[in-house]
């Protein structure tokens, strides 16, 4: 019998040290949590050049309606003025368009964004809730909207050459043709030859138009040319993408760091704004490239770039179901994963009884033992476009290996997240 006890006392004494807490180090860390975490409806943040809400999921509208909360937040209490989603720049700018009245709905600007993880209710809300602020203020209040993602062509080719036509008819008939062949349709199917020929066509376009210049800018205006050119960047970057299939994450992430970067830029230049929110997939928004297969992620480019000013806050379910496309038949359909895993900041949040909650880790800093634990890594929830049933019995196919205190400074937890509602076609 006493070997026995001291046989269960060596493996908990084992456990304490592998895991690096023991039992009242855990209940200490569950205090620490309850106290430090507020509900979202009191949510406080600083004021940052740019803050990023990374969500855990593409599928739940949980993670949407949570980023109209924030972003109403930095709107009515600290001035922000300028929202970008990780979605297609050219479909970005027809939302633009709308929440500036323009003709149209809600819904249509909601698909205009380019990806099926948008064609939703609630991102049709969130862009209504834009336009009608929009309505109801002066042009230098108004809020404008970007895509900092290049996955797709037509709508930022659309816009390309309706510039274009204006300034130089004769060139927009040789490269509207001549970039016929790059298309949403075909984009993810093209052979490689075709993708090239079109890659190669699109920086020569951008040579001739750089080159034109100042003729451009006379018959139009400095901030339209400048536009008129990201939208020519951006095609060419997606043909770079189509044809680096092997880096394919780690080029995305870099041309999306640049796209938010000329954002503020060119919202600096052109309006005098100074804050920016951006929202994508945790694995973008956080700082320390976790992610496997990218060297560099979006949130690393950024938190270098801009140090303390750039502030990412990520997202946490304990349990959620979710759309997704099934990694074998590509329909879209609604998974389930529960996170039960121990040592997880889903865990601690799933011993309280709240149904929301942020989490600001500096807030936390004056107890050593849970900064000691959001320094140590662990899986944080980071589920894509893509799943498969397969993927939520593996926590490590659903997840990222994340030291929560270095890839966000904030994370948002949602109870139970429920599917996203699909706009009707």
């Amino acid at each position: 019998m006493k070997t026995k006890l001291l046989l269960v006392i060596s493996l908990l004494f084992l456990m304490s040290v592998l895991t690096g807490f023991d039992s009242n180090s855990t209940s200490s860390l569950q205090q620490t949590f309850q106290t430090k975490l507020v509900p979202v409806s009191q949510i406080e943040l600083p004021t940052k050049t740019i803050i990023g809400f990374g969500e855990a999921t593409h599928g739940n509208k949980e993670f949407t309606t949570l980023k109209l909360d924030i972003f109403k937040y930095l709107v009515e209490k600290q001035g922000y003025r300028v929202f970008a989603i990780e979605g297609d720049f050219g479909g970005g700018q027809k939302v633009n368009e709308y929440i500036l009245g323009g003709s149209g709905t809600a819904q249509a600007a909601a698909k205009a964004i380019g990806f099926s993880i948008y064609n939703t209710e609630e991102m049709a809300q969130l862009i209504a809730w834009m336009r009608t602020y929009n309505d109801r203020s002066d042009n230098k209040d108004k809020i404008h909207f970007y895509g900092f993602d290049m996955q797709r062509y037509d709508h930022s080719k659309n816009a390309l050459f309706a510039y274009i036509k204006k300034v130089d008819p004769a060139l927009a008939a040789t490269y509207e043709a001549a970039l016929s062949n790059l298309n949403d349709k075909t984009v993810y199917d093209q052979n490689q030859a075709i993708v090239q020929a079109g890659l190669t066509h699109s920086k020569t376009l951008l040579e001739r138009m750089r080159e034109n210049k100042s003729a451009y800018i006379a018959k139009s205006s400095d901030k339209d040319y400048e536009l008129a050119l990201v939208y020519a960047e951006s095609i060419k970057q997606n043909a770079t993408l189509q044809s680096a299939k092997m880096n394919y994450g780690n080029m995305r992430d870099t041309f999306m760091a640049e796209k938010v970067k000329w954002i503020l830029s060119y919202e600096k230049k052109y309006f005098g704004r100074e804050k920016l929110f951006i929202t994508g997939h945790n694995g973008h928004i956080e700082k320390t490239s976790s992610s496997m297969g990218i060297t560099t992620c979006m949130g690393a480019y950024l938190a270098n770039a801009f140090g303390d000013n750039y502030y990412a806050i990520g997202s946490e379910f304990y349990e959620s179901s979710f759309l997704a496309n099934d990694a074998t038949t590509n329909e879209r359909k609604a998974f389930y994963v529960k996170n039960s895993g121990s040592n997880r900041l889903a865990s601690l949040f799933a011993n309280t009884n709240k149904q929301n909650g942020f989490l600001d880790f500096a807030k936390a800093k004056q107890d050593e033992n849970f900064t000691a634990y959001l320094l140590k890594p662990q899986p944080i929830s980071a589920i894509g476009a893509v799943f498969s049933g397969l993927y939520g019995k593996m926590e490590k196919m659903y997840t990222l290996q994340m030291t929560p205190a270095k890839a966000f400074d904030a994370i948002l937890f949602v109870r139970t997240a429920t599917p996203s509602t699909m706009l009707v076609n």
